[in-house]
Order: C-alpha cells, then structure tokens, then sequence
C-alpha cells in the first residue's frame, strides 16, 4: 500500500485538466482546498499541462464507460447523510478535518476520472496504485493509507463495509481490531476465512474521521473502484454489512431491517450475484442481542454456496 502524499499543492495531467475544462471546473476537485492549484496557474508552471490534443480527449472518453453501458446496481446512488455509528475502531489520533463540501460538476468531474483509472487497471495491484493516487474527495488529506481489500481471488464471499477505522488506516488491511476479529469468528461459524474463500473491503477505500459513516459524495468518488474488483474477483456471493452498505449496493433507501432475510441480486458486468445484507459486526460488538438475526443471516449465506 502507498502512503498519501504530503500536503503540497496537486497537480493534474493534461487529461485531467482538459476533462475538467470541459465541466466549467478551473480548480479541480475540491472548492476551498488551499492545495489545489487552479488550471490556468498549473498551466503557467507546466506549459505540457495547460490542454491536452482533442485526439487524447477522444482516446479518454472512449476508454471510459458510460452511465447508460454501467449495470443499474453497478451504478446505484449513495445513501443519504446519516449519523455517525458507535465504534470500537479507536479514537482518531489526529486533527479531524471535515471534507469541504463539493458541487454536483464537482462530483460528475470526480465520478469520471475515478472511472476512467478504475477500468484502466487490468489486475487487483494495479487497481490499488490508482486508488492510492486518488485525490477524488476529502478523504484523501487525512489517510496514511488507502485500504483496497484482504483475501482470495474468485471468493465465495466476498464481504464489503463501510470504510475503514483508525487500525486499518494505520496497517493497510480490513476489519482489524476487536470488530475485525468478530467477524472472522462469524465467518468461521460457516466455515469461511479471509485466508482461504473470503475477500474483504470496503465502500470507500479511505478512513472517515472520527469513524462516521461514508458521505453520499464519498461514496461516489470511490463506487468506481470497488465495481472494479467486483469485476476482477468475480465473487460467487456478498455479504453487505449495515445499512449504509445496503441500501448503496442494492439502490434503496429501504430499511435494514426489510432487506435482511431475503437473497437480492447485485449486477456487475452482466454478472447477478447473490447479495445477502447483515448487520455490521462493529454494530453487533455494541448491540449483542442482534447477534441471532446476524446467525440467521449466517445461515442464509450458507446455503448459497457452491
């Protein structure tokens, strides 16, 4: 994993710059962010920057998919902004910074450039190196690593969070500290391990402060990049885990508790792959008495296996 670089002002590629030229947007990615240089002064300092070839534009627009080509589920929206969750990831050992706040162009700019990286990557390695380049949302400014995922390639379940907390951060892997080891333990119940059929990640790939839920604009930024190990792991199941996972996955702004119980469907590159929702297990560490309706999530899972 690639630790973020130090705080100094961002520059961007021709073909960045000339993507969002097109969108209106002359300070690239985040309004208020004193690190980004605006395009006419990036172009100053580096006259190779200042516009690309409508050919290259051409080439980038071919190689980035379009919303109608992207599978419905693939491209579901972003829950709504929720409260943050009690968690037993740990306290943040640095200054919060809150992201600043973005314009839908900001966000359409983002989606676009994110997507072109993710589909860019022929392998897992490669998805990760574009991930830790990513300055896509405010999440960026404060991680010490991005966290892509832990676990085998083609899993039989594949388990996707919300984002991960001050350990993972710190080591670069998913669901660490005492809600990491809850869930192997629940894994372990069906027979399943991050070592031997399990793959784990996330909704985002950078650590929210103060461990709050992932934001609607977060989320965004970063749905490219898990569409893209979806597609590179072709997983045989899901386990999406609280309610922020859930409803995001599945396109819905149902309740958790209407979405468990039942197997869905999420599409992926004309894949359908069975999707059962859960509670959390940073949740069940707090709430014990949900742990028998997570045993019979369990249970549900188990029997789509092969």
């Amino acid at each position: 994993m690639t630790p973020s670089p130090d705080p100094k002002p961002l520059h961007y590629s021709a073909m960045q710059l000339a993507w969002l030229h097109e969108l209106g947007i002359d300070k690239p990615w985040l309004p208020g962010d004193t690190r980004a240089v605006p395009a006419a002064a990036s172009a100053a300092s580096a006259p190779a920057q200042s516009a690309a070839p409508a050919a290259v534009l051409t080439a980038a627009a071919a190689s980035t998919p379009s919303a109608a080509s992207t599978p419905t589920a693939a491209r579901a929206s972003a829950t709504p902004t929720t409260p943050s969750r009690s968690s037993t990831r740990g306290a943040a050992s640095k200054p919060q910074q809150a992201a600043a706040p973005m314009s839908a162009v900001s966000i359409a700019a983002m989606t676009a450039l994110t997507r072109a990286a993710a589909a860019a990557a022929p392998d897992l390695e490669s998805l990760t190196l574009a991930a830790s380049a990513c300055q896509a949302c405010g999440l960026c400014r404060q991680r010490d690593q991005v966290v892509m995922g832990q676990g085998v390639t083609q899993p039989a379940i594949l388990v996707v969070g919300d984002g991960p907390g001050e350990q993972e951060d710190r080591k670069g892997l998913p669901f660490m500290a005492e809600s990491g080891a809850l869930l192997d333990q629940m894994l372990a119940t069906i027979g399943s391990a991050r070592t031997r059929d399990v793959y784990l990640t996330n909704l985002v790939k950078c650590r929210p402060p103060g461990n709050r839920l992932a934001q609607r604009e977060e989320i965004a930024a970063c749905h490219s990049y898990l569409v893209r190990q979806l597609e590179l792991l072709r997983p045989f199941s899901i386990l999406a885990l609280g309610r922020n996972v859930a409803q995001t996955l599945l396109n819905t702004d149902e309740p958790l508790q209407n979405l468990r119980g039942r197997v869905h469907a999420f599409e992926v590159a004309g894949q359908k792959i069975p999707l059962v929702a859960s509670y959390h297990s940073a949740h069940l560490l707090n709430h014990p008495a949900d742990k028998a309706a997570a045993w019979q999530d369990l249970q549900l899972l188990r029997t789509l296996r092969r």
